[in-house]
């Protein structure tokens, strides 16, 4: 008999993510006891030494670079992790809200709901956890490739010399024993990577809870468009026996025996709609006012490492090819949290039409009045908003490229004259 991939119906659908941000110091899991004290200790350490005083370090070689690239690559990366700290502190801040949202995406579990709505939920929850553990991985991987590139190139400027690596300046310097090259090359490479894994992997949080909520739109359109079936439909019912890859989620399913009340399924539809306007509620309380920040200070960078891309392509292609290499996973920030609010605005445009189809003119009258209470809620799609004024979807994304660009010309055009 072959095993079955199991998913537990306690089990948070952000369980991998918050493994990774577990790992990397940043999100305590034990709610008390011994081992709670002792992540307690690592979790001050990686507060007080890898962010508050890395955050200072960048801040020391801003202010003492020797010229206009140094500083401009400094300040590019102070913004960065700024952003990063302003959304680091609204999770830290938000913790109860945090675990409200992890255990809000399991309500759908608990509706009654045919074979074929558990077979479907099965594909589209077993690709959505997919889709966000390869999306942690991959952009983490990439960060550490991007470190080791970059921290090559300061090896070969340190010249075996530990007081012209990064870490040489205050206060990082009073952390480490710099008396050995080595020693302190190695203190600093890990320090910073770690830096920038706690802020992908945190971004990769933000971007698994949009994935997931699409997926659960996803479900709810299903049920919708089926929503008027008497008969059950189980032609699909063993796809899950023969298919290892597909995980089967735990729920609540009817018997067979029990005949579809087309009106308590539509009923399940509105409550569930409710409880994905709640979920993005929940995620509106932690990252509305840390977002805004955010796209703010994407639009200054962009056009920041865009003016030196092309200064430097004047003077120094050195210059233009760090601004390059910088630039690329700014925008990609970027790209992630306005493609995350796009693919949500989408799957919940097609609520509607997945209404329609479920040929509700042809049922009773109570049937009908609860369908026209549900279109007035779903006539508008669901937007993710940045501080309740930037949307976050794709037309987000091309206007802050497009004024990034107006801005470089403008201040190009300047410098000519």
């Amino acid at each position: 008999m072959r095993k079955t991939n199991s998913f537990p119906l306690g089990k948070s659908y952000l369980h991998f993510n918050f493994q990774c941000l577990s790992w990397l110091g940043i999100w305590n899991p034990y709610e008390g006891g011994l081992k709670y004290w002792l992540y307690q200790v690592y979790w001050v350490y990686v507060i007080s030494v890898i962010m508050a005083m890395r955050l200072m370090n960048i801040l020391v070689r801003g202010i003492n670079a020797e010229n206009s690239a140094q500083f401009l690559q400094e300040f590019s990366m102070l913004a960065v992790e700024t952003a990063d700290t302003i959304k680091y502190i609204a999770f830290l801040f938000h913790r109860a809200e945090v675990l409200e949202l992890s255990e809000a995406f399991n309500w759908e579990r608990h509706l009654l709901g045919t074979n074929e709505i558990t077979q479907y939920r099965n594909t589209v929850l077993t690709s959505s956890l997919s889709s966000s553990k390869t999306f942690t991985i991959t952009i983490m991987i990439t960060l550490i490739q991007y470190f080791t590139f970059s921290f090559y190139s300061a090896f070969c400027e340190a010249d075996y010399k530990a007081e012209r690596l990064p870490i040489s300046v205050a206060p990082m310097k009073y952390c480490f024993v710099l008396t050995n090259f080595w020693v302190a090359f190695i203190s600093d490479y890990l320090t910073f990577t770690l830096l920038g894994l706690i802020a992908v992997a945190h971004d990769a949080f933000i971007m698994a809870v949009m994935i997931n909520v699409e997926a659960q739109l996803k479900i709810l359109n299903f049920r919708l468009e089926r929503c008027h079936l008497t008969n059950h439909h189980n032609h699909d019912a063993t796809r899950n026996d023969v298919d290892p890859v597909v995980i089967h989620f735990e729920c609540v399913e009817r018997c067979t025996q029990n005949a579809l009340n087309l009106n308590a399924e539509l009923i399940n539809c509105i409550k569930f709609h409710q409880q994905i306007v709640r979920i993005l509620r929940i995620f509106k309380k932690i990252y509305d006012n840390a977002l805004l920040p955010q796209l703010f200070i994407s639009l200054l960078l962009i056009t920041a490492l865009l003016l030196q891309m092309i200064l430097g392509r004047e003077s120094n292609n050195t210059d233009a090819v760090v601004a390059l290499g910088f630039l690329i996973p700014v925008i990609l920030q970027l790209l992630t949290f306005c493609w995350g609010g796009n693919i949500i605005l989408v799957e919940s445009d097609r609520s509607s039409n997945s209404l329609y189809v479920s040929h509700w003119y042809t049922r009773d009258r109570e049937f009908r009045d609860n369908v026209k209470i549900f279109l007035g809620a779903i006539r508008n799609p669901l937007i993710v908003r940045a501080g309740g004024l930037c949307d976050l979807s794709a037309v987000t994304f091309k206007n802050i490229i497009s004024k990034a660009y107006s801005g470089v010309a403008v201040l190009q055009n300047m410098q000519n004259e």
